[in-house]
């Protein structure tokens, strides 16, 4: 393992210990919710590097695809990338020596720059400033609820009590609002992908609950809600 992905995966083992008040796991799930398409550990090293990133990519997909070039003298902001390889690796096997061919993977430190370190032709415009009264996550939310052979209720529920999920239903509070309904949904999807589908997993419910939340967070905050 090289210097640079020894210091970088130390940097990341002090940045998971800091991750004790809820303040700052928060901040690290608007982190995730901004930078979605990177992985938990690669999200976290952007933003140690580069506090005020909002989008990066790499130095050829700048060019390729935006039309836009990383400005002289530009520092990258170096993440984890895999790459495997296959070799050959004999084994004595009942007094008999067999050849095998095993897929070794290995983390290197690639780098990639924050649209701020580029110039070049502008980048589509995103209207960031998302009335949540207008967005609809509800219907896209029922339909993959339906993909996934469940079906959703709306009924009234006692106070304290949201949803919940039981057998093929996931049943949610009438009284709640639109945007509170698609997270409420968000919330039981997860309970069914990570819990329902790995029951072998022993979780204690504070956990259980803690990733539930988690999930709905990130989600509704990646769409500005």
């Amino acid at each position: 393992m090289g210097k640079k992905t020894k210091d970088l995966l130390k940097s990341l083992d002090e940045k998971i210990e800091e991750v004790k008040s809820s303040d700052e796991f928060k901040k690290i799930l608007e982190t995730f919710s901004q930078f979605h398409n990177y992985s938990y550990h690669n999200s976290l090293l952007i933003k140690l590097q580069c506090p005020e990133a909002s989008y990066v990519a790499g130095f050829r997909q700048w060019q390729n695809k935006f039309n836009r070039n990383v400005k002289k003298g530009e520092k990258g902001i170096a993440i984890l990338a895999p790459f495997s390889y296959k070799k050959k690796e004999t084994k004595l096997i009942d007094g008999e020596e067999i050849e095998k061919e095993i897929k070794e993977t290995y983390f290197r430190p690639v780098y990639v720059f924050d649209v701020s370190q580029t110039e070049g032709e502008p980048l589509p415009k995103v209207d960031l400033s998302i009335d949540p009264t207008n967005i609809d996550l509800l219907s896209p939310l029922i339909e993959l609820v339906k993909k996934e052979s469940l079906r959703v209720k709306f009924k009234l529920l006692p106070e304290r009590l949201d949803g919940y999920l039981k057998e093929d239903t996931i049943i949610v509070d009438k009284k709640a609002n639109t945007t509170e309904q698609a997270s409420i949904l968000i919330h039981e999807l997860v309970h069914y992908y990570l819990h329902d589908k790995n029951q072998d997993k022993k979780l204690t419910k504070e956990i259980v609950e803690m990733e539930a939340e988690a999930v709905a967070f990130v989600v509704m905050h990646h769409f500005n809600i």
